[in-house]
């Protein structure tokens, strides 16, 4: 072990040394309270972070006490400016001393606070986001939603166990008016860490659920500034821009007004509220058609006493009509009568009638048929006999043109003792040109000659050639 090695205790020491004197008085620090933890004694223990501009990540942690004695002053201070409590998740400027223990390391020792700073960072990260939904367009989009004529059916975003929800929902139920309402709670946290990421998903369930809903209440009642400030949240004021049915915020007192207030259809300032507001449009509903139905009345009394000689006139004429209209149908009762009568006369005569025709037409068609089946007998008897003188005729014809196809056959022919002469083979016709040296073939009935010309004597009888 080398003599200059320092032992745990004494670097710790050094450090302690060091830290003394560098930071020998308070030092104002920026933080956010990344947990918060009120001890019974009356302590408070807080754990500080820093975390990167860019993107949510903590670049720096340190613990630090705030002690019963300092405590209640600041809190109580702190309180009366931003109207809220230390919580996780708020920017604060705190003056600290900073502390180092051999044993239990560093640590921040909070002496004061400075509540305006927070006051500050809130309104900016808010600004920033009032900023951002305008420059994208959207800020106002719910709020041109038409709000419908009659609200019934209700989907409520809330905390089943929020007083709020619970005034909201008795309101409703006990109106004097005696209206009904569908109400269909989405459970969310109202406050507190998981709050965002329970009214998004609260939000997009609606949307995804069947039901057509009338509007969506977001429901929480009042409660400290810091609880409230969860609704100057850009994703949850995003997602009621972009709804396709009017959202109703009822999530703090008169004075406070979240961004999720801002960018909704209509902003209440308790859940109480909300149901009033539902009741007193409904009302109005209500009214708007009972007095169109009382001015439905009158236009129409004023109108019949417009009309009334015209209408007196016509309940004349109508009388008339009856009167003509009963002479009428007696007439046409005794013509209905006659037409009865004479048609079931007609109806016996025809039926008679009917009756003899089938009688005849029963024994007719026998002799009809006999004679034609004698007709048709002696026909076909003609027939044979023609077709046979036919055939005999044409048997004669026949053997007459075989005869002559005999003679005149090629075979017979040569067998007579003619031949036959073919040039190029074609038999020789009297316009043959033959030239000396030519070729040509004679047939008998018993072999082919070939010969050749040797001279063509044009002062013989023309086709005759002298043969080699």
């Amino acid at each position: 072990m080398s003599d200059s090695a320092l032992t745990l205790i004494e670097l710790n020491q050094m450090v302690k040394s060091a830290i003394e004197q560098r930071f020998d008085s308070p030092v104002w620090v920026v933080a956010e309270i990344n947990s918060i933890n009120r001890h019974r004694s009356g302590h408070c223990y807080i754990e500080f972070v820093q975390k990167a501009k860019a993107y949510d990540q903590i670049i720096a942690k340190t613990r630090a006490t705030i002690w019963s004695t300092q405590f209640r002053m600041i809190e109580s201070y702190f309180q009366s400016i931003t109207k809220s409590s230390l919580e996780a998740g708020l920017k604060v400027l705190v003056k600290v001393s900073v502390d180092y223990h051999e044993l239990y390391g560093l640590s921040l020792n909070v002496r004061d606070i400075d509540p305006a700073y927070t006051l500050g960072d809130l309104e900016r990260r808010k600004k920033e986001i009032i900023d951002r939904l305008v420059s994208e367009g959207v800020f106002d989009m719910n709020k041109e939603l038409e709000m419908p004529l009659a609200v019934q059916n209700i989907a409520v975003i809330s905390s089943s166990g929020a007083a709020g929800y619970e005034d909201f929902i008795n309101q409703l139920n006990n109106n004097k008016y005696n209206y009904k309402f569908l109400i269909t709670l989405f459970e969310a946290d109202m406050q507190g860490n998981r709050t965002e990421e329970t009214v998004t998903k609260a939000i997009n369930k609606v949307f995804e659920d069947d039901t057509e809903f009338d509007l969506i209440a977001i429901l929480r009642g009042g409660g400290a500034k810091s609880d409230l400030s969860v609704f100057d949240n850009y994703n949850i004021a995003y997602l009621i821009t972009q709804f396709p049915i009017p959202v109703i915020t009822g999530i703090g007192h008169e004075r406070d007004e979240s961004v999720c207030d801002m960018v909704a259809h209509t902003k209440l300032k308790t859940p109480t509220a909300v149901a009033e507001f539902l009741i007193d449009h409904n009302l109005m509903f209500e009214s708007n058609i009972i007095e169109i139905g009382e001015d439905i009345f009158v236009l129409a009394k004023d109108f019949i006493k417009t009309n009334q000689a015209y209408i007196t006139n016509i309940s004349i004429g109508i009388n008339r009509t009856k009167n003509i209209i009963s002479t009428k149908l007696d007439y046409c009762n005794q013509l209905f009568y006659r037409v009865n009568n004479l048609a079931k006369t007609k109806l016996k005569e025809e039926n008679i009638r009917l009756l003899n025709n089938r009688n005849r037409l029963s024994s007719t068609p026998k002799i009809k048929i006999t004679q034609e089946d004698n007709n048709l007998f002696n026909l076909n008897a003609k027939l044979v006999n023609s077709a046979k003188t036919v055939i005999s005729r044409g048997l004669n014809v026949i053997d007459m043109y075989e005869q002559n196809i005999r003679l005149v056959d090629p075979v017979n022919v040569l067998n007579r003792g003619f031949s036959i002469t073919k040039y190029n083979g074609k038999i020789i016709e009297k316009n043959n040109n033959f030239k000396i040296g030519d070729s040509i073939e004679t047939i008998t009935s018993q072999k082919k000659i070939l010969s050749k010309i040797t001279a063509i004597d044009s002062a013989t009888a023309k086709g005759t050639k002298k043969k080699k």
